[in-house]
């Protein structure tokens, strides 16, 4: 008999589950990939689903419950399925590629299906990446969870592990003014090149990269990627030809860099053939193999140079006859928006109200196609439950050309909007809880899961991230300034850098120190002054760690307050802005403010609230596994 929850399916997703599956056998790694080749040319998603794998992820976990499979043999499979291990035993997370974060209506009532049925929690969580992660699901239950989502042609193949990570793409391609022109084609055929393909998948360490149409503004944190292509034209003789600027080497974690130029121009039809130089290169690379915390492809350019890496590129690139990336980029349907249709009569904002205008105002943009809009959705910490995944897909459906995107502010796009059906979508956000305004200002909070799922979690990042909020919102007029509301805060539960805090203008990471009594305090490092976004790629910077200061977790959101009112008292004028505030005076003023903090914990008694974890209960106690990342 069928589970309940199969009745509840769309018909697409029915129909798929309930056939005949295959079970897994082994097959070469070259045979796999041609495999995965030959569907990517019918398929409209851009990662093909090849149920094999799921029917080996059957037999693997079996033989594995069984004692039969060690953990060191297993635990790599797994991942590249998009299967991680939790801090909670005997659950996993699972990681959904969204490559260039775009999702479809059908995808996203997909997602309502899973979460009814396989997250416990209740939600997903928009990642950093793009990606949707699920929490606490059984080992055994993830064979059926990854069909479900395999059926609504999405993917978790090689969502993590040592491959090539979810590739990230623009949220406004297509549809920004400034666009040289939409390299999503493009990023899809990188995709599905990198994909499955034999040299990707034992790298000495994760490979991250993304695609963006944009120079002149960054929507894809570029300079953090192992790779970046950046749409440009170039005329030759006369004549207009498409290519892209190149980036190389970037990456946060206990080692910051930013990306370095590789080329400045490449042709188009050349994007795969350096892609597997540089896969060669990287996989080449036998210093790096020695120690896997140190195995990112920045690790490798800081030893030999910029000059010597791309030396090497080119040496594999002589090898390496044309690679033609047209027969990949098809996802002409997958990119296929049908709006609704414009109306003649104009919109009338007037009334609808303030919180309609306050919405209005900081959540819409207008997209390069007059007459259409685009909506910026911010779900609480990136959180989005099951009725709110349903309640999006009907939106979508009804108001939008039906698809969507997901953005690296955990935030979630809605496109080609006509401005007559506004305070509608305005309406049906509202009846779900994601009607709430200013989507990319200082409130809107970037966190890691923290100690909530992984293993690697020192400190409640996410805990603190809805208290930093909740702070904000009780600022009052402060956060009506615009030099305030233009800061970005970000934070990770442990010096890592998934919630990207190096690149913030105010960033934290997690750390423990001690009370005058010797026992634990969760608590914070900061970062200041770091940016992406502002004008290109080139401008980007790492923030700058306060140094021998950890500020107590309970103190962070006292502290946050203190440094943009000492920023807004004590700037030039109202349009300097907080990282040109900070070139201008200096780190001493803040690192007095936090000093204060740290030094509040001497005259800390037991039992005190500084003892215990944002959204805990129990006194705090460092608990750090061993993580996954690195497997």
């Amino acid at each position: 008999m069928r589970d309940w929850w199969v009745f509840y399916l769309p018909k697409y997703l029915e129909d798929a589950l309930t056939s005949n599956t295959s079970t897994g056998s082994e097959k070469s790694l070259e045979a796999i990939y041609n495999e995965s080749l030959e569907l990517s040319k019918k398929s409209q998603s851009i990662i093909p689903f090849m149920d094999d794998e799921i029917g080996r992820l059957e037999e693997e976990s079996a033989k594995f419950v069984a004692g039969q499979l060690e953990n060191t043999e297993f635990t790599p499979f797994r991942l590249k399925q998009g299967v991680y291990g939790q801090r909670q035993a005997d659950v996993q997370m699972i990681r959904i590629k969204i490559p260039g974060g775009i999702i479809s209506t059908e995808a996203m009532d997909a997602l309502g299906v899973f979460t009814e049925k396989f997250a416990p929690l209740g939600k997903g969580h928009i990642t950093t990446r793009e990606n949707f992660q699920f929490h606490h699901v059984p080992l055994n239950q993830c064979p059926d969870a990854l069909r479900l989502l395999g059926a609504a042609g999405l993917s978790t193949r090689e969502a993590c592990g040592n491959v090539v990570r979810n590739v990230v793409g623009s949220p406004v391609s297509g549809v920004c003014a400034s666009e040289v022109f939409d390299p999503t084609p493009y990023l899809a055929a990188f995709v599905r090149f990198a994909v499955r393909h034999p040299i990707t998948q034992a790298f000495p360490r994760k490979f991250k990269s993304a695609f963006t149409g944009c120079d002149d503004h960054d929507h894809v944190a570029a300079a953090i990627q192992d790779l970046t292509y950046v749409s440009q034209i170039k005329v030759v003789d006369g004549v207009e030809k498409r290519g892209f600027k190149v980036f190389v080497a970037g990456g946060t974690s206990i080692m910051p860099r930013l990306a370095k130029p590789l080329y400045e121009f490449l042709p188009e039809e050349d994007i795969l053939r350096l892609a597997l130089a540089l896969f060669t290169v990287f996989n080449n690379a036998d210093m790096l193999r020695k120690n896997r915390m140190m195995a990112r492809l920045k690790v490798l350019v800081d030893r030999i140079g910029i000059d010597e890496f791309k030396t090497l590129v080119e040496a594999e690139l002589e090898k390496i006859g044309p690679i033609d990336p047209k027969p990949y980029m098809d996802v002409e349907e997958l990119l296929k928006e049908t709006p609704p249709a414009l109306s003649t009569n104009s919109a009338n904002d007037n009334d609808h109200g303030a919180d309609y205008a306050k919405w209005r105002e900081t959540n819409v943009e207008s997209q390069k196609q007059d007459g259409y809009f685009v909506v910026h959705v911010k779900p609480d910490r990136g959180n989005i439950t099951a009725a709110q995944f349903h309640g999006l897909s009907a939106i979508m459906g009804k108001y939008t050309s039906g698809r969507a995107r997901v953005s690296q502010e955990q935030n979630l796009l809605l496109r080609f909007i006509p401005e007559h059906l506004l305070h509608d979508v305005f309406d049906e956000l509202t009846k779900i809880g994601l009607a709430e305004a200013d989507a990319n200002s200082i409130s809107n909070v970037v966190s890691c899961p923290g100690t909530d799922s992984c293993k690697l979690g020192i400190t409640s990042s996410m805990g603190l991230a809805g208290a930093l909020k909740q702070e904000i919102q009780s600022w009052n007029g402060l956060t009506e300034d615009e030099g305030v509301n233009d800061i970005r805060i970000k934070m990770s539960g442990c010096p890592n850098g998934c919630g990207l805090h190096h690149i913030a203008n105010i960033g934290f990471h997690g750390g423990a120190t001690k009370g005058p009594d010797g026992e634990q305090v969760p608590a914070y490092e900061m970062f200041l002054g770091g940016n992406y976004g502002d004008i290109n790629v080139q401008d980007s910077r790492i923030g700058t760690r306060i140094p021998r200061i950890k500020i107590p977790a309970k103190s962070v959101p006292g502290v946050l307050k203190q440094v943009v009112s000492y920023y807004k008292e004590n700037r030039s004028s109202d349009s300097e802005k907080f990282n040109q505030f900070l070139d201008r005076v200096g780190l001493e003023g803040i690192t007095e403010v936090a000093e204060k903090a740290e030094q509040a914990l001497a005259d800390v008694t037991p039992g005190s609230d500084l003892y215990i974890d944002w959204e805990r209960t129990n006194a705090y106690k460092l608990e750090r596994g061993e993580g996954e990342c690195a497997v």
